[in-house]
C-alpha cells in the first residue's frame, strides 16, 4: 500500500471516547476530521454533541483534529449562514485557526443545486475571512467529473475527493483521496501530502504527484447483505466490530431501527441488514437477484418499484459500489446489471 497518512473522519454517529481514539491511532490514523455542524444554527443536529469530546480524546493520544461542515443551503444567504455555525463552533471548540483545516461536504442532492462552486466558495471565503487559514472542499469524485464544482474556479484549491471501490480517486490533482467507509469501522483517507500531519516542508495548497496503489492494494469488499439477529448485550459499537461495517453504514442501511441514529435504543431479536463477510451469524444469507438496467432507468425509479429492485437508494448503492461509486446521481446505462437481495 502506497506510503501515505490515513486520516479519519467522525461525526455524531461515531464513538467519542478515550479508546476509540487511542485504538484508531493504534491500527494506524495519523489524523482526524471532526464534523463540527451541519445547516444552519437551529437546523436538526446542527451542532455534532460529540464534537467536543472526540476533539479532547483525539488531541490526547496525539492526533492532530481538523473539522468540516456538511451543507444543506443552496444560494449566497443560507450558504452564508452556514458558514457562521461553522465558525461560532470553530472557535468555541478550541480548534487552531492556524493549523486545523475547514471543509465543506458538498454532497447533497436534496437541496444543493446542481452547480455548486459559486456556493463553496461564498462558505470558503467567510471561513476564510474569520481568520481560519486551511480551508478546503469535500465531495464525491462525480460532483467534479460533471462539473458541479469546477475545481479551477474554486477560490481555494484543496479538494478531498470521496471515490470508494476504485484504484484512484478520479479527479486530477487531488490533495486527499476518501477510499474507504469501512476503515476499522470509519471512514479513512490518503492526505497526498502530508498535510494533515503538519509537515512543515509542504504548502498545503501543492498538488501533489502521487504514486497510487494498485487496484489490488486497495482495500474493496464486495456487499452481500445477511440477516444479523441482535443479541442481549450487543451495541452497536460491537456489531460494528463483528460485522465490519462502519456504524454509519450500519445506521443507513436500518433507518427503522435507528429513527435517533447513533443514540437509538437496540433490542435482542431485532434483525439488522448487515455485509455477509464469510461471517456466521446463526442465519442465512439472502439470495442474490440481478435487474438489467432499461432505457429511462434512474436509481429512485428502481428503488420504488418492486417489480425491478424495491430498495432503498442507500442499500442499491451498496450493493453496487462499481455502477455508483457513492453517488445517489452517478449516469447509470441500458444493459448494467444491478445487483439486489431477498
Amino acid at each position: 500500500m502506497a506510503d501515505y497518512p490515513i486520516i479519519v473522519d467522525v461525526a455524531k454517529f461515531q464513538r467519542s471516547d478515550l479508546a476509540f481514539f487511542q485504538e484508531l491511532k493504534d491500527n494506524g490514523a495519523e489524523g482526524v476530521i471532526v464534523q463540527l455542524t451541519a445547516g444552519t444554527d437551529g437546523y436538526p443536529w446542527s451542532q455534532n454533541p460529540r464534537a467536543s469530546e472526540q476533539i479532547n480524546n483525539a488531541h490526547a493520544v496525539g492526533l492532530p483534529v481538523h473539522a468540516y461542515h456538511y451543507c444543506y443551503s443552496s444560494g449566497p444567504e443560507g450558504v452564508a449562514l452556514e458558514a457562521k455555525n461553522f465558525i461560532n463552533q470553530f472557535y468555541l471548540l478550541g480548534l487552531d485557526p492556524e493549523n486545523s483545516f475547514a471543509f465543506l461536504d458538498e454532497e447533497d442532492n436534496t437541496y444543493n443545486s446542481y452547480y455548486a462552486t459559486n456556493d463553496i466558495n461564498t462558505w470558503l471565503n467567510a471561513v476564510h475571512e474569520s481568520g481560519i487559514k486551511k480551508v478546503g472542499t469535500y465531495s464525491m469524485s462525480s460532483w467534479f467529473n460533471a462539473g458541479r464544482i469546477v475545481q479551477d474556479d474554486l477560490v481555494d484549491p484543496f479538494i478531498w475527493v470521496a471515490s470508494y471501490g476504485t484504484s484512484q480517486p478520479n479527479v486530477d490533482r487531488a490533495n486527499m483521496w476518501q477510499f474507504t467507509d469501512h476503515w476499522n469501522g470509519v471512514d479513512a483517507s490518503y492526505d497526498f501530502n502530508s498535510a494533515l500531519i503538519g509537515d512543515p516542508n509542504v504548502d498545503y495548497q501543492d498538488k501533489p504527484e502521487v504514486s497510487l496503489p494498485t487496484t489490488e492494494e486497495q482495500p474493496h469488499v464486495e456487499w452481500k447483505p445477511a440477516v444479523y439477529t441482535i443479541k442481549s448485550g450487543d451495541t452497536l459499537t460491537t456489531i460494528s466490530q463483528l460485522t465490519q461495517d462502519s456504524i454509519a453504514t450500519i445506521i443507513a442501511n436500518n433507518p427503522d431501527q435507528f429513527p435517533n441514529g447513533v443514540d437509538s435504543i437496540i433490542y435482542p431479536g431485532n434483525e439488522l441488514l448487515v455485509n455477509d463477510r464469510g461471517i456466521n451469524f446463526g442465519k442465512h444469507t439472502l439470495t442474490e437477484y440481478k435487474y438489467i438496467v432499461q432505457d429511462g432507468d434512474t436509481l429512485w425509479g428502481m428503488s420504488n418499484d418492486p417489480e425491478k429492485v424495491g430498495d432503498r437508494p442507500d442499500t442499491i448503492m451498496a450493493n453496487n459500489p462499481d455502477v455508483f461509486h457513492g453517488d445517489m446521481n452517478a449516469t447509470i446505462y441500458p444493459g448494467q446489471v444491478i445487483l439486489y437481495y431477498r
